[in-house]
């Protein structure tokens, strides 16, 4: 069975949720069927190393992207030249199911199409992406999704809102659950370097925090908390922005929050798992990986009641609606009294067993042989 990856995702990212999920499930697949395939399409330079796996062979396109420079200048014709490049070398390639690692979609296409969706983010929450260009890629993602043969959605919450906001027929989608890296599980003080993890209680927080992530709910909570003096906040990320790092001086708690960046897997999980709680506080996620490594490293999550934490997470998060401060400080009160119970630490540990990348490669294997066989 051939299957064309084109390799875009990973031009775009340095490291992130989506490329995490074809590095992981790719190599996977090729064990699982040796008669398997994967031929990725590769154009100008990538910003992380792409899966290998003696099945999988990188074909290196025209770098086109890295000719037409700058790119403010050439936007226009960018995705229109990268497709023709993408046709040229489809033309010398067997018939074969084409996946988008980012809804791309290649010109004149005759096979099978899958895409995977990831989140539906733009499209519920269009207040927070009003540019021209956000409205060019809700437009790119929706024929993706129009043309394909097949959806997978990583989420139920995901599938259900993409059959809702679609119309699509739900015969042609198919959730299928990410997981988390073995690598995340629980570690003592010992395990961790010391300059790490002070001696200090601290809360959690991992990612980006514009728009619909709420961390500014987060940072207000924190910042009127009675404990926040013995508790401090350890932030995962970005360095501040000016607006974040006045408004922090402003609440006088700036010396309470403390910044990480470039932060490796196994700090990460040296961070999980001597943290007072993981706080997530989302208005929406497609579904929610780190909710998994928090719970496999026996932390206690406090997270905005949304669904695909309800679906990922279950009952194991002290929940708080999302925008409400005294909710999410009750939330963390909580948290901090009976987040560490063994019996609640043991239980978050059976439920992230529950996801493996073995079972999301095998039944993303399986959509591939749906679409082969039928044909």
């Amino acid at each position: 069975m051939e299957v064309i990856v084109d390799g875009f995702i990973y031009q775009q990212q340095r490291f992130g949720g989506v490329s995490r999920i074809f590095t992981e499930i790719l190599p996977r697949m090729c064990q699982l069927d040796p008669a398997l395939h994967i031929t990725m399409l590769m154009s100008g330079r990538s910003r992380q190393e792409p899966p290998q796996h003696p099945g999988i062979w990188k074909r290196s396109l025209f770098p086109i992207d890295d000719l037409l420079r700058p790119r403010r200048l050439w936007a226009p014709i960018q995705r229109p030249a990268r497709r023709l490049v993408q046709q040229l070398a489809l033309d010398s390639l067997p018939e074969a199911v084409w996946h988008s690692t980012y809804f791309t979609l290649p010109m004149n296409w005759n096979g099978c199409t899958v895409v995977t969706v990831y989140d539906m983010i733009y499209e519920l929450f269009p207040e927070y992406f009003p540019s021209e260009k956000d409205e060019k890629f809700r437009q790119q993602k929706l024929s993706s999704v129009l043309a394909a043969d097949k959806i997978i959605c990583i989420s139920a919450t995901t599938r259900k809102d993409v059959e809702c906001y679609y119309g699509i027929d739900g015969n042609k989608l198919q959730a299928i659950p990410l997981a988390y890296n073995q690598d995340f599980r629980q570690l003592g003080r010992n395990d961790c370097a010391h300059e790490l993890i002070n001696k200090k209680p601290f809360l959690l927080y991992i990612g980006r925090r514009s728009h619909y992530k709420n961390f500014k709910t987060l940072l207000q909570a924190y910042c009127v908390w009675q404990r926040r003096n013995e508790v401090e906040m350890l932030v995962v990320g970005s360095d501040w922005s000016e607006v974040e790092r006045k408004w922090l001086a402003d609440q006088g708690c700036m010396e309470q929050v403390r910044l990480l960046r470039d932060v490796s897997d196994h700090e990460l999980a040296c961070l999980y798992s001597n943290a007072a709680a993981f706080v997530y506080p989302s208005l929406y996620e497609g579904f929610g990986i780190p909710l998994l490594e928090a719970m496999a490293c026996g932390c206690p999550i406090v997270a905005s009641h949304i669904p695909s934490t309800m679906e990922v997470a279950g009952e194991q998060p002290f929940y708080f609606e999302a925008e409400d401060i005294d909710s999410l400080l009750e939330a963390l009160n909580a948290a901090l009294l009976e987040g560490r119970r063994p019996e609640k630490v043991e239980s978050g540990i059976k439920r992230a067993q529950q996801y493996s990348w073995d079972s999301c490669a095998e039944k993303t294997l399986q959509v591939y042989h749906s679409l082969v066989d039928a044909g």
